[in-house]
């Protein structure tokens, strides 16, 4: 299973200072009880736990790759906290953030603006890919099971012709299988309702977070005259 490091750590950048790093092993939560706290709104159609949950996992995914120093993960944190910010706002982070680090520039901001965006991007196929096997694996097991119980069921039913003095028994058997065919779907449903809802969360919440980065890059290259 891929770490977030190496999720996340830019190619390029291997031989800088920008590549300390202990992050989490990155896996998709399926089943997990993490804190889903993200404060966001409801989504329609999206288990807002399962949302929360993912959000969460993006969020510290996110700050785990943040390098040392000043760079746009701390620009993108104090704006962020501000709400609604304007121009004003900008300008003065800007400021804060040249007083901290003078080599800050708007393209540095924009560029690790980007940087961000891809990584989250990333994670966000990874999800993808691990819940489509998740789906794949429960769907292939539940055929299995209804097959061998089919398969039975016709068995079962070509005994009872031939052989008349185990009609009864073998009735009753026949009977019983068909009671737990009925009943596969039913035990599959909630494993399934939950990674497809993990699944839309993932969706959501890579939609959510690529919004959010992308209106703090938009408003730097907005609001920041440089």
């Amino acid at each position: 299973m891929k770490s977030w490091k190496n999720l996340f750590v830019k190619q390029e950048e291997t031989t800088e200072i920008k590549t300390t790093r202990t992050p989490d092993q990155f896996s998709f939560p399926i089943g997990s009880n993490g804190p889903g706290n993200a404060s966001i709104p409801s989504t329609a159609g999206v288990d807002q736990a399962a949302l929360n949950e993912v959000l969460t996992v993006y969020e510290k995914g996110i700050e785990s790759i943040n390098m040392p120093g000043y760079d746009f993960f701390e620009f993108y944190k104090a704006v962020s906290s501000i709400g609604n910010a304007g121009e004003q706002v900008y300008s003065m982070a800007f400021q804060m953030a040249r007083s901290m680090d003078s080599t800050i520039t708007v393209h540095k901001l924009v560029s690790d603006a980007d940087f961000y965006i891809s990584k989250i991007n990333e994670v966000h196929q990874q999800y993808s890919m691990q819940g489509q096997q998740k789906i794949n694996s429960l769907e292939a097991k539940k055929n299995d099971e209804k097959n061998k119980l089919m398969k039975e069921i016709e068995q079962g039913t070509q005994q009872v012709a031939q052989l008349r003095a185990q009609l009864q028994t073998l009735e009753s058997d026949i009977n019983q299988k068909r009671i737990s065919l009925s009943g596969i779907d039913g035990q599959y449903q909630p494993q399934e309702t939950a990674v497809r809802q993990k699944l839309l969360a993932n969706d959501n919440a890579r939609q959510i977070s690529v919004m959010r980065l992308t209106n703090i890059k938009e408003g730097i290259q907005r609001n920041i005259k440089q």
